[in-house]
């Protein structure tokens, strides 16, 4: 079997499948503009199309949950670029859309020039022996009727490489080279351990010398000690075969042990991305500064407090304008209309956040003032909206004092009615998102900046308005 090192003396990385050479340091795959939402129905009558002379059919209550929303980054030949956010921000769904096993909704995959978003068909199905995956879960993504010799081969069966004998032979060679013993080729799935069969994984990807392989999560179902087995062989396989990863991951440290450059995705958005010793040492996205706040600390002297971000993710299906990360950011600008200081806004923010996610009770005005203000709102225009919304919580405005205009009944325990003002969380919270936080510029503009890398090590792209 021919494999190639990505060391060669000449640079240059060859395909078994096509003899395309493309030098090392090179950019494989190159993202612009990647989008994949998908259609979520709702409502009473789901999926009824409004015209049926229209196509495609408009339906009733239909949403549109957007996953990947306009992404845009490049893979160079024969590294490995860390994909990492938490659970739920669009890392696999990315994936699986580069590979073509979704289709995109919008934007280009470059694949050595070659726009794999427009292939269909015979091309496509050409194509993938040149991109595998390798899947999270190493069982259920093992066929349990066929042994692993079968399970290496079908690859290879299906783009019609080799005879029986050739296909038996690369077979149990894939075996050894993923930490294997060949005589386990007559083997079933089940007769393997969590680790094992991530190997079978791993040698069925590499069966048809692919040039570009997607990692999802490959060790986030094994044990620690059996990750750093995985990821080595892993990474001697690299170099052996030329190949080129996208290693998807939640952990961070993984990722730091394996990766070359790092992206960092949130909310269907790539936020930050450099190289791995730039973005861990020096990160400049308050997101990734929170994701490695995270990160626990091994020693147990160690007493200070870990960074914990407040607020939900909000839904794909309506994310926020602007800057995604904006309604959980600790660092949103403030608006440019108000003649602001630090400590001001810093306050501002705080009452926000805590009449947004209601994190006390209601009091009346003067404690509320004093809580969260130190007794003095700021100056001129801001102070005046503050003033407003806490007249829509505090508990001791008369009937009919209040912005929100009149006093409501309120139903105590006992299940008796009282007179007494209305406490509005919502009037209040919208009053101070629309007079604040949407007038930021992180709300108005989405940011994509690129830096000067503080290790001299290329450009540093970070989506963040604080860099403008």
């Amino acid at each position: 079997m021919t494999t190639v090192s990505k060391s060669s003396p000449d640079g240059q990385l060859g395909s078994e499948m096509t003899g395309e050479t493309v030098p090392y340091g090179e950019a494989l795959i190159e993202v612009e503009g990647l989008k994949k939402y998908f259609s979520q129905s709702g409502g009473l009558l789901p999926g009824i199309s409004l015209d049926t002379n229209q196509f495609p059919p408009i339906s009733v209550g239909e949403e549109r949950v957007q996953a990947v929303d306009d992404v845009s980054f490049d893979i160079r030949r024969g590294e490995t670029l860390g994909l990492v956010g938490e659970s739920g921000c669009g890392k696999s769904t990315l994936g699986r859309t580069i590979l073509r096993l979704l289709e995109p909704t919008a934007g280009t995959i470059s694949f050595k020039g070659e726009d794999l978003a427009t292939l269909s068909g015979e091309d496509l199905r050409t194509k993938r022996s040149e991109i595998q995956m390798i899947f999270q879960d190493p069982q259920a993504s093992l066929d349990p009727r066929l042994t692993v010799g079968q399970i290496i081969e079908e690859p290879m069966r299906a783009h019609g490489m080799l005879d029986d004998e050739g296909r038996e032979a690369r077979a149990k060679d894939l075996l050894e080279k993923a930490g294997l013993d060949p005589h386990h080729y007559n083997r079933y799935p089940h007769a393997f351990s969590g680790g094992q069969r991530q190997r079978v994984n791993l040698a069925r990807a590499l069966s048809v010398n692919p040039d570009f392989i997607v990692c999802d999560e490959p060790v986030s179902a094994l044990d620690v000690s059996i990750q750093a087995q995985v990821l080595n062989t892993m990474e001697r396989l690299q170099d052996e075969f030329g190949l080129t990863y996208l290693f998807i991951a939640h952990d961070l440290s993984v990722i730091r042990h394996i990766s070359d450059r790092v992206a960092v995705m949130y909310l269907g958005n790539i936020v930050e991305l450099a190289e791995k010793e730039e973005l861990f040492e020096n990160p400049q996205h308050p997101y990734t500064k929170a994701l490695l706040d995270s990160i626990p600390v091994p020693d147990p002297r160690e007493t200070g407090a870990r960074g914990v971000l407040e607020g939900e993710v909000p839904s794909p299906v309506d994310p926020p304008s602007g800057c995604r990360f904006r309604t959980r950011c600790p660092r949103l600008i403030a608006p440019e209309a108000y003649d602001w200081d630090g400590e001001e806004w810093k306050r501002t923010r705080s009452f926000m956040r805590a009449v947004k996610r209601r994190t006390f009770e209601p009091m009346p005005a003067a404690e509320i003032r004093a809580e969260f203000f130190g007794g003095a709102l700021p100056q001129g225009e801001p102070g005046r909206i503050v003033e407003e919304a806490i007249e829509f919580i505090a508990t001791d405005h008369e009937a009919g004092t209040q912005t929100s205009g009149q006093a409501k009944a309120v139903t105590d325990e006992a299940g008796t009615e009282r007179d007494g003002p209305t406490v509005d969380w919502e009037q209040a919270t919208d009053r101070l998102l629309e007079a604040f936080a949407e007038r930021s510029i992180c709300a108005r503009e989405r940011p994509a900046y690129e830096i000067e890398s503080a290790h001299g090590t290329g450009t540093h792209f970070t989506a963040c308005h604080l860099h403008r």
